[in-house]
C-alpha cells in the first residue's frame, strides 16, 4: 500500500519515516521542494514534484500541512491535489478552521474523491511510534486502505460522526492545552518576582488538581526543549478557533487575549520555541527591563 505525505514540517516529517519504518510505500512532497528532496534522500522514499503527483502515486494521500492557507493551496493549486483526486481517499491530519476543512471536503467529493478528517492528538515521538490518537469524521464509511493507514500510526481512533466535527474537536483540545498553559505563563514570572522558589510552589500544588499540569509544563516552559508544538503553532490554532466560534456567534474573549500572548512571543523571536517556551519569554523580558 502507497502513502503521499504533503506537508513536510515536524509531524509531517516523522509521518513518512513512520510509514517507511512499518513497511508503507511512501512519497512526499512540500512546498519547499528542496526539504522534500532532502528527507526522500535521507529516509528513502519517493518524491513528487507537486501534490497531484504524489496524490496520484498513491492509495491515501495524508495533509499535514501548517494552516488554512497551505491547505488551500496544496489542493488548488495548479497541479494541486483536486485534478489527481478521483477514486482516492485524502485523510487531513493538519489542525485547520472548520469551515476550511468543509471546503476541502467538498473540493475532494466534487472530484470524486474521499476525504476524511483525521487530526490528531500527540507529537513528534507519538508518531513515530505509532502511538497518536486520531480524531476522525467523514461523511463515508472509512475505506480499508484508511483503515490500515490509521492503524499504522495511532494507537486509538476515535470515530466523532461528519465533518467538521472532528477538527472542532482538536480545536477545542488545543485551546484548553493552550489557555492553561498561558496562564502558567503568567504564574512563573509573578512567583519570581516575589522571590518564590518554584520548588516551593510545586510542593504546594502536590495532590491537587494543579499537580499534573505544573508537573508537566514547569520545567517545558522556563527551560528551552526541541519543539513538541511551536509558538507559533499554538497563535494559528487559537485563531483557527476563535473563527470557527464566530461561525455560531460564540465570543471568546479569553482565547483571544491568549492567542494574543502567543503571537507577541512570535513577533518577539520565540515562534520557533516550545508553545510552554511563553513563559521564558515573559521571564527573558523581565531580565531584560532590569538592565539599565
Amino acid at each position: 500500500m502507497s502513502v503521499c505525505v504533503v506537508g513536510l514540517g515536524l509531524m509531517g516529517s516523522a509521518l513518512a519515516r513512520r510509514l517507511k519504518n512499518v513497511g508503507f510505500d511512501v512519497v512526499v512532497f512540500n512546498r519547499s521542494l528542496d526539504k522534500a528532496k532532502m528527507l526522500a534522500k535521507e529516509v528513502g522514499v519517493g518524491f513528487a514534484e507537486s501534490p497531484g503527483k504524489c496524490c496520484k502515486e498513491a492509495d491515501v494521500t495524508a495533509l499535514f500541512v501548517a494552516d488554512d492557507e497551505a491547505l488551500i493551496d496544496v489542493v488548488l493549486m495548479p497541479g494541486g491535489i483536486a485534478e489527481e483526486v478521483r477514486n482516492r481517499d485524502v485523510v487531513n491530519m493538519s489542525t485547520v478552521s472548520t469551515a476550511i476543512s468543509l471546503r476541502i471536503s467538498r473540493v475532494v467529493e466534487n472530484g470524486g474523491g474521499r476525504y476524511v478528517e483525521a487530526p490528531v492528538w500527540g507529537s513528534v515521538s507519538e508518531v513515530l511510534e505509532g502511538k497518536l490518537i486520531a480524531m476522525v469524521a467523514s461523511s463515508k464509511e472509512l475505506s480499508e486502505n484508511v483503515k490500515r493507514f490509521l492503524s499504522a500510526v495511532a494507537q486509538r481512533t476515535i470515530i466523532v460522526g461528519e465533518i467538521p466535527k472532528a477538527m472542532a474537536l482538536k480545536l477545542a483540545l488545543n485551546q484548553l492545552n493552550m489557555v492553561v498553559v498561558a496562564i502558567l505563563s503568567e504564574t512563573l514570572p509573578f512567583l519570581k518576582l516575589y522571590g518564590i522558589d518554584f520548588k516551593i510552589f510545586e510542593e504546594l500544588v502536590k495532590g491537587s488538581w494543579m499537580e499534573p499540569i505544573v508537573s508537566r509544563y514547569l520545567k517545558r516552559a522556563i527551560e528551552e526543549h526541541p519543539p513538541r508544538f511551536k509558538v507559533e503553532l499554538a497563535a494559528k490554532d487559537l485563531q483557527c478557533f476563535i473563527e470557527s466560534a464566530r461561525i455560531h456567534k460564540l465570543n471568546t474573549p479569553i482565547t483571544a487575549a491568549t492567542m494574543q500572548r502567543y503571537l507577541e512571543a512570535t513577533i518577539n523571536g520565540y515562534g520557533e520555541k516550545d508553545y510552554p517556551n511563553i513563559a521564558k519569554y515573559i521571564l527573558d523580558t523581565l531580565e531584560k527591563l532590569k538592565k539599565p
